[in-house]
């Protein structure tokens, strides 16, 4: 059975990696590897759901040591249900527009109508993203599916001796230290867990299913507006007037969008003078 399996996921690999949607993929990194005359090419694969801090914290550290790096959001039914993939999407494309060097990164989707999801696991993202044109393939220690296990206190993968597999960069995982007041790696801070608030996304996304503000220490406060604004639209019969009565203005009742006012709404949260 395990053999047969095996057969099986080879074969979705297969029509992967040679189908034309992966063609267009190699060709479309290759354009980008010739304009930057790009060396170091490396890949992460995510879902993006939502976008955290955490999220932006392993895309930069990869930047830093790449020429070139392919986000590859996954576009599965697992995630359908949690945030759409057109909102995961324009919310991580927003990121890399307005916050990196957007020349230096390509976001590509991974649709879900190209690969059979049962087979398509983390074990075998490391070969996708060698196939597709990447030198390395960046993960969080506690990524699914890849086999962590330590050899001469390395850490090193399951991967690390397939030939078919770009190279595996391990990152460690990323919390928030109440003691040291920002975003660490758990590998460099000295305090217990009792400190860490974790980026779990489930219940970032359970925050914005309910229409609540997640703190800008987990979500950037303009993709946590993009996403409220978009996922409860209309929710205020008058926001202007609310807008009006709630934010420093001109005195005048202005047109705001609901991106607007999340993004105000998130500045009051941020005033600690009277906290």
């Amino acid at each position: 059975m395990v053999s047969k399996r095996n057969e099986e996921i080879a074969e979705c690999l297969n029509r992967l990696i040679n189908s034309d949607y992966a063609k267009g993929i190699r060709q479309q990194i290759e354009e980008a590897k010739a304009k930057l005359s790009a060396i170091r090419v490396s890949a992460i694969i995510m879902a993006a759901s939502p976008f955290h801090r955490a999220h932006e914290r392993l895309v930069r550290i990869t930047l830093e040591k790449s020429d070139l790096v392919v986000i590859f959001l996954l576009e599965t039914q697992k995630y359908k249900e949690l945030l759409p993939f057109a909102l995961r999407e324009k919310t991580l494309q927003y990121f890399v527009d307005n916050y990196l060097h957007k020349n230096r990164v390509l976001v590509i989707p991974l649709r879900s109508d190209t690969f059979d999801e049962d087979c398509f696991n983390s074990a075998n993202h490391g070969i996708v993203a060698k196939s597709l044109g990447c030198n390395t393939l960046v993960v969080g220690e506690y990524h699914n599916g890849i086999g962590f296990y330590y050899d001469d206190n390395r850490l090193k993968t399951s991967l690390d001796e397939c030939e078919e597999s770009a190279n595996i960069d391990v990152v460690s995982r990323f919390v928030f230290c109440n003691e040291c007041n920002t975003l660490v790696s758990v590998k460099t801070c000295p305090h217990g867990m009792h400190h860490h608030i974790k980026y779990n996304s489930s219940s970032l996304t359970a925050l914005l299913k309910e229409g609540i503000l997640p703190p800008a220490m987990l979500m950037r406060k303009d993709i946590s507006a993009i996403i409220l604004s978009t996922i409860c639209p209309n929710r205020f019969k008058n926001i202007a007037q609310i807008y009006n009565d709630l934010f420093p203005s001109m005195g005048l009742i202005e047109m705001h969008s609901d991106e607007d006012f999340y993004m105000e709404l998130m500045k009051l949260y941020q005033t600690t003078s009277l906290t």
